[in-house]
């Protein structure tokens, strides 16, 4: 029976918008944190120190910012050690002030020294406009960040 010890947290409250299309985007998730097993660097990625069974939730508000028309095509990667991991996951937004929250739960079997990154990118078949965007909520909640990671340990 697994026993998951919570090990990371981060947290981005910055824009994050690639410089272009079809341009990638590393996804950060606030200041550096070097732990026991886990090192998260301040460009966002990952490296297991310590080989064992993870779980990653990774989190990333979706949202169209600037001119309205035409449709943003924004594109969500998971890249284990800098190749791709999985399938793309892609987003339309047709307007403008439209927020997506996106979140992914990953199992994952670490080599020691094994590195995750995310990645975002503005497709060329849309238009230039949209990224990762914090929100100040006036309800007195606080601040929902741009993008976030929890990190858990089987132990």
């Amino acid at each position: 029976h697994p026993s998951y010890t919570y090990k990371l947290g981060g947290a981005s409250f910055d824009s994050q918008t690639p410089s272009g299309l079809d341009s990638a985007l590393r996804v950060e998730f606030g200041p550096a944190q070097a732990l026991t097993d886990i090192d998260l660097d301040a460009t966002g990625q990952i490296t297991f120190l310590t080989a064992g069974d993870y779980m990653i939730n990774a989190f990333g508000s979706v949202e169209r910012q600037g001119s309205s028309g035409g449709v943003s095509v924004l594109a969500w990667r998971v890249l284990l050690n800098g190749t791709q991991s999985g399938n793309v996951k892609v987003f339309e937004l047709n307007s403008t002030g439209v927020i997506l929250p996106y979140e992914i739960t990953i199992p994952f079997t670490a080599a020691a020294n094994d590195r995750i990154t995310f990645e975002i990118m503005r497709d060329s078949s849309g238009v230039d406009q949209g990224g990762l965007q914090p929100h100040s909520l006036n309800g007195g909640w606080g601040e929902t960040p741009s993008s976030e990671i929890k990190i858990w340990k089987n132990e």
